[in-house]
């Protein structure tokens, strides 16, 4: 009988009661992979692929709100220090505890690997028509779930390293042994991607973010080279492949930045594909809520107190320019019950994130769920990755990566003497990190470009020397203890 590969205990999510757990949330299998022994026909097809990023979502415990936790290792977005036993102090610390962040890591692992599974069940069992016409309608819909698979498998690999290679839904096991990062990568990630850009058509299928392109694929294959690139396996001939990807982007794509920054993050326009590559778009209504309501408000918030999980790291706001986008993202002075303060005499003393509070459903902070969008890929990126990854594959900073990333601080607001002109590499790389932090604030990315060139040490002095990473020489979550006990393997070094 087949075995499914991820856990199904999901119920330790129950550990915290006062976050975006939903504690109706039942445990997941592989049942929908079942239900469909062929895929013969479009709209059955359709249906199934467009499941896919429900995978993602995975009831509002996915990627919106698991990555936003995990990104607290980095040093953009930070954790309410008052609120006992927070077990986001773990990720703050850079010391992630097996059993004090399961809910975190068993969640990701298996909705992941159920978006995998049933993505590989959308590229084994769809039936092609002979058809020339519909052979092309059918290949574009089953590059979605190459794109799916590809995406998750980049996640997977770069949040725990060695992972089970599954190719193929109907041998999922169980028990199958850990690949490494270098055959995931070379044989599920790359290989996965490569056919979404041949096969993805260059307009969204549904008209809007929530399905991907041929240049979100491009993006996200950039993404993979860059992370290919860094650590750990530092193959360093990758940043050309990226920086051909996100070229071809700038240059083909008809692609371009949306005339202010604040308009991105705006319900009304969650649906415009001018800078949004590939996003999961969030509704109340729909059942598909995102968590940006109680959890990015202050938790002395009035009327409505909010959870307050997540705030805007102080040392990283007082870095940020004084542009149009910090003015967006951060709330740094609101009504409590004694008045209006300023967040350095609110109850927690830190900025809030207020990115994205237009998505709100209702009053402010009254609900834990909310609508919006959970931007994944947008054009911003690929100007930015072309900028680092062109400078280098050549060691050499040419024009248009200036223009990339001056075209980015132009929408920010800068003023012209304030442009970054330098054609030194090394400073002109620093800008470019920074650009980066600054442009994709609380966007769940930071993490992974601080872990591919090495920077943690750098921007949490304070918790490194400590630190289980540092220790241990790595920068993997545990693999979830429920998985390792029913397969024996040996869990990542430190847990």
């Amino acid at each position: 009988m087949k075995k499914i590969l991820y856990s199904i205990t999901l119920a330790g999510c129950l550990a915290f009661t006062a976050s975006c757990v939903d504690l109706t949330q039942e445990p997941q299998s592989f049942s929908t992979v079942d239900s469909y022994f062929k895929l013969l026909d479009q709209s059955s097809l359709e249906k199934f692929t467009t499941a896919l990023y429900n995978d993602l979502w995975g009831g509002n415990y996915g990627f919106n709100c698991r990555m936003q936790s995990i990104n607290v290792c980095a040093d953009d977005v930070t954790f309410r220090a008052a609120k006992p036993d927070n077990r986001l102090g773990n990720f703050n610390n850079l010391s992630p505890d097996i059993m004090q962040n399961n809910a975190d890591v068993s969640t990701t692992w298996d909705l992941f690997f159920k978006a995998i599974n049933d993505a590989n069940a959308v590229i084994n069992k769809t039936v092609f028509p002979n058809d020339e016409k519909q052979l092309r309608k059918f290949r574009e819909i089953v590059g979605e779930a190459y794109f799916v698979r590809g995406f998750s498998f980049l996640y997977l690999v770069r949040l725990f390293g060695d992972v089970p290679l599954v190719l193929n839904e109907d041998e999922s096991d169980a028990r199958m042994p850990r690949t490494s990062v270098a055959e995931v990568y070379d044989k599920a990630v790359v290989p996965s991607l490569q056919r979404a850009v041949e096969w993805l058509p260059a307009t969204a299928r549904k008209g809007n973010p929530a399905t991907p392109t041929r240049w979100a694929a491009k993006l996200c294959l950039a993404d993979a080279y860059m992370s290919m690139a860094g650590w750990p396996l530092k193959r360093t001939e990758c940043y050309a492949k990226a920086a051909e990807l996100t070229k071809d982007i700038i240059d083909n794509s008809g692609l371009k930045l949306t005339g202010k920054y604040a308009e991105i993050w705006k319900e009304s326009n969650k649906n415009s594909t001018d800078e949004v590559m590939f996003a999961l778009l969030h509704s109340v209504a729909n059942k598909s809520a995102s968590q940006y309501g109680k959890s990015y408000y202050p938790s002395d918030f009035s009327p409505n107190a909010g959870w307050a999980d997540y705030y805007g790291n102080e040392a990283f706001y007082l870095n940020y320019p004084d542009d149009e986008r910090k003015a967006w993202n951060y709330m740094t002075q609101w009504n409590t019950k004694k008045g209006l303060v300023q967040y350095k005499a609110s109850a927690d003393k830190l900025p809030a994130i207020s990115k994205y509070y237009d998505y709100n459903d209702g009053a402010p902070g009254k609900s834990q769920l909310s609508n919006g969008m959970t931007c994944i890929y947008r054009y911003a990126e690929a100007l930015l990755t072309y900028a680092e990854a062109s400078t280098r594959a050549t060691g050499n900073v040419n024009a248009q990566a200036l223009a990339a990333i001056q075209a980015v601080q132009k929408r920010a607001g800068y003023a012209s003497d304030k442009l970054t002109d330098t054609t030194e590499p090394a400073a002109f790389l620093k800008a470019v990190s920074d650009e980066r932090g600054w442009e994709f604030f609380a966007e769940m990315k930071r993490w992974f470009e601080l872990v591919r060139l090495e920077k943690v040490k750098e921007v949490k002095v304070a918790q490194w020397d400590n630190s289980l990473f540092k220790a241990q020489n790595h920068y993997y979550l545990p693999i979830p203890y429920q998985q390792i006990q029913l397969t024996g393997w040996s869990n990542n070094a430190g847990y």
